[in-house]
């Protein structure tokens, strides 16, 4: 695909889910190769290129790769405890699910 580049491969759909969702939240545009694979035999899937991949414009590639590089980070944040209503989160997340409170360690 001219223009663009490869930025990450995941091992199932879930995994380029939740990449695609990272970045589109953040305005870089985001193509998917490969998905139709996925569903093939494994010897397939674990052949070079049948790995489903995200894929962006060269030219919002180091801006891409830091909003992956700032969620990896996220997800070694310590677990917390809202302080309004009591439920736990894992630390990746800024907000309460159940009450909205913002974390007071955010």
């Amino acid at each position: 695909m001219k223009g663009w580049k490869r930025l990450h491969t995941a091992d199932n759909p879930t995994e380029i889910g939740f990449v695609r969702g990272l970045l589109e939240a953040e305005g870089i545009s985001t193509r998917v190769q490969s998905m139709e694979l996925w569903a093939a035999a494994v010897e397939i899937y674990f052949a070079e290129g049948a790995r489903p991949s995200v894929w962006v414009p060269e030219s919002q590639f180091h801006h891409a790769e830091r909003v992956l590089k700032a969620a990896d980070q996220a997800r070694d944040l310590p677990a917390w405890t809202c302080s309004a209503c009591g439920e736990k989160h894992e630390g990746q997340f800024t907000v309460c699910w159940r009450c909205g409170e913002v974390s007071d360690d955010r």
